[in-house]
């Protein structure tokens, strides 16, 4: 007994008309005859009954032709759910992000994922650096954007695009513009910064500004969540040098000014990792960012 044979029966219990039947199978008569035997002999019960003028089913055969149809639509249900697998538009796949994306480049990505495979299941997380590579180490997240490059031959990474960074200040603030900014200037300004014993790479980066400009910063605030200085920058409490995608999450009380110096952007994945879910999301972010 196979598949075909359980079809080629439903049709015919649908249309009681042998030639009928065949045609639309697209077999002979003849040949659908022989499965029909085959079928009854194997299960060892009598499907139909014939004579020279009709063709109806038997208890037996009515019985087989209802359960038969639930598990029919069943399986179709169940291979058309593995086709969706297979070709990554069904599942579940784990993104951290930094908050710099939030509002800009997380939004696009998943509308674009969402209009592509609105079936797939997105868990979005933000994450300290060191978290993300031990957590795509450990496959608890597939995918993961980042400010620097792992050195792990284990996770692979491409660069997605260089984002100029800006100084975030209060609404009040008396800087205008850029001819503001000078070593004696940002002396006196309270930073808000990244927690310095971490010595995260956008620490590092930040480093490489002041040292630009000649000055120490005077440290007020230790954060690595931007959402959170954008708060204390929105009530004075402080500046801060971001991305300048902070600025679309369009926190009030804030200005920016924007800086001669640029935050690249990476995605990682594990290498190994040949997921059909993961490639979808890899190739979207290739033509979101080409």
């Amino acid at each position: 007994m196979n598949i075909q044979q359980i079809k080629n029966f439903l049709k015919l219990s649908k249309e009681l008309h042998y030639w009928s039947t065949a045609g639309k199978m697209n077999i002979t008569q003849s040949a659908l005859s022989r499965q029909i035997q085959a079928l009854e002999e194997e299960i060892g019960v009598s499907l139909f009954l014939r004579d020279k003028r009709n063709v109806k089913l038997t208890s037996a055969g009515k019985f087989l032709a209802n359960k038969w149809d639930v598990l029919l639509d069943e399986l179709d249900h169940i291979n058309s759910f593995a086709r969706k697998i297979n070709q990554g538009e069904i599942g579940h796949i784990s993104i951290a992000h930094p908050d710099s994306i939030s509002a800009s480049l997380l939004p696009d990505f998943m509308l674009r994922v969402n209009k592509s495979y609105p079936d797939l299941t997105v868990e979005l997380l933000q994450l300290l650096y060191e978290n993300i590579q031990e957590s795509l180490q450990n496959y608890k997240i597939d995918l993961a954007f980042t400010r620097q490059v792992s050195s792990s031959s284990e996770i692979s990474s491409r660069k997605l695009k260089s984002e100029s960074v800006a100084l975030f200040i209060p609404t009040g603030h008396p800087f205008t513009n850029i001819d503001d900014i000078t070593p004696e200037t940002l002396a006196d300004q309270r930073f808000m910064l990244p927690v310095a014993k971490r010595q995260s790479h956008y620490f590092l980066f930040l480093e490489k500004i002041f040292s630009a400009y000649g000055v120490k910063p005077r440290l007020i605030y230790e954060s690595d969540f931007g959402s959170s200085i954008l708060g204390l920058i929105s009530r004075g409490l402080g500046v801060a040098i971001l991305p300048t995608g902070f600025a679309s999450h369009g926190t009030p009380g804030i200005r920016i000014i924007e800086l001669p110096f640029y935050s690249d952007l990476f995605v990682s994945w594990r290498t190994d990792d040949q997921s059909p879910a993961l490639l979808n999301l890899l190739t979207i972010l290739e033509e979101l960012c080409p």
